[in-house]
């Protein structure tokens, strides 16, 4: 994990892009649209209460520790090498389990573009995330690897410039004297009956608000970090929220969040505005832009996803053979591993009644490994701030912040287990115990694999 002598090649720029690839992402805007006008009641207590803290909790420990590890490095500090590989594992696991979900986004996204009549067919959507999947794993196993540009590239042309349109023609439908499909009153900031009874979509606004943390894995390679994370998270953080809000709320300023599609409701949206200002290839345009996107961003992230596990299992009883790299220094064994085990969570799009439904369980599992990920990252930070000396301020933030974003991580865990009314699930329990099912055997593989030797 660390490196003697990292390159200081990384100023404020690079680190706002890199959180901005890390975090924002126009995949989970119709799952934010789905509370109409109180979304923004829901980012602003997911903001105060979660992503804010956990921006000061990342600019403080990326100064504290200006190597290369990131909160691999803080949690094994707190509580040990076990702990810090467990972290690692929880990190593996959800992101393992999110690129169904990306995958599902993509295809759904390029259906639409080139064959709309196949867009909600769950066979051809997951022949083509197996296929994508799979083709991105032959790449990294042999070396090509996608430079830093291209995941900056990504970023503006996937995410910032399909939000700003969708921001800028929202704002226009309004300003042209277009009625709003969703109630704007000051009255509907509250949350409504529906909104309680689609509470579990908070699980994931929280999941859209994390992965900021993870630019301090560069922490090593970053020159002033005393002067440049404080900087450049603040700018980030600011950014990222401001966007997502603003996203989902022009989503269903044009679009009825009853009529939201969580997979489909991206191209709906742009598809309405360019028709209704007869603008001839503009939503197959920002189509494209949302594919190119989202492709590159999971291309960038999958070899990460694979090393970090390799340094989970280095010095573990794990077996050799996930151990070992290839001629070309990419742990091929890990990679296709998680390849398999993705191969075989995409099963979920047979099992489960729809497209919906099965978009959704695999976005809730997701969040419930990361929520439990950040609950251990919280308590790491809390004993890590009183370890130090400080002053009286510093002391009461180390210990009330992580302590209130840890509580509304839990909170999180707890509403992931009530499925939103409107994705086609008939059984409760039976949703719930798979869910359950699907924790505990995900949880099993480190009391055997990150065993120390």
């Amino acid at each position: 994990m660390h490196l003697s002598h990292p390159k200081k090649c990384l100023g404020a720029f690079q680190l706002i892009m890199f959180a901005i690839v890390s975090v924002d992402s126009l995949r989970n805007i119709p799952i934010g649209a789905q509370y109409g006008f109180s979304l923004i009641t829901f980012y602003l207590f997911a903001g105060l209460c979660f992503f804010l803290p956990l921006t000061w909790i990342t600019s403080q420990l990326a100064v504290r520790f200006p190597n290369v590890g990131g909160s691999y490095l803080w949690i094994e500090a707190a509580f040990g090498k076990s702990f810090g590989r467990l972290s690692l594992w929880l990190q593996w696991t959800y992101n393992i389990i999110w690129y169904p979900t990306i995958f599902a986004f993509i295809s759904s996204t390029l259906l639409s573009l080139i064959r709309p009549d196949f867009e909600n067919n769950k066979y051809v959507i997951l022949f083509i995330c197996v296929s994508l999947f799979w083709l991105i794993t032959f790449i990294h196993a042999y070396g090509i690897k996608a430079s830093s540009w291209i995941s900056t590239v990504s970023a503006i042309l996937g995410t910032l410039l399909p939000m700003s349109v969708m921001i800028g023609f929202a704002a226009y439908w309004l300003l042209s004297g277009l009625p709003s499909t969703t109630p704007l009153g000051i009255r509907d900031l509250l949350p409504q009956t529906t909104d309680l009874h689609n509470i579990a979509y908070f699980s994931n606004i929280l999941f859209s608000l994390m992965g900021l943390e993870v630019i301090a894995m560069h922490a090593g390679n970053v020159s002033q970090p005393q002067k440049t994370y404080p900087r450049a998270l603040l700018i980030a953080s600011l950014t990222i929220l401001a966007t997502l809000t603003l996203s989902s709320l022009a989503l269903c300023i044009v679009i009825s969040p009853q009529h939201i599609r969580l997979l489909n409701g991206i191209m709906d949206v742009f598809t309405l505005f360019f028709d209704h200002y007869q603008i001839p290839y503009g939503a197959q345009l920002m189509g494209w832009c949302v594919v190119i996107g989202a492709f590159g961003i999971a291309s960038s992230w999958m070899i990460g996803l694979a090393r970090g596990l390799h340094i989970a299992l280095t010095s573990t009883d794990a077996p050799q053979l996930l151990q070992k790299l290839n001629k070309k220094g990419a742990p091929l064994n890990i990679l296709c591993f998680q390849g398999i085990i993705y191969t075989l969570l995409l099963s979920a799009f047979l099992l489960l009644p729809s497209i919906s439904s099965s978009y959704w369980f695999l976005s809730v599992l997701s969040a419930q490994f990361a929520l439990l990920y950040y609950i251990l990252l919280f308590s790491a930070a809390i004993k890590l701030f009183f370890s130090v000396k400080q002053t009286r301020a510093h002391a009461f933030l180390g210990a009330t912040l992580p302590f209130i974003a840890g509580c509304v991580s839990l909170i999180g865990i707890v509403v992931g287990f009530v499925p939103p009314s409107n994705i086609g699930l008939t059984h409760l329990l039976g949703y719930e115990l798979f869910l359950i099912g699907c924790l505990f055997l995900f949880c099993l593989p480190p009391f055997f694999l990150l065993r120390k030797k």
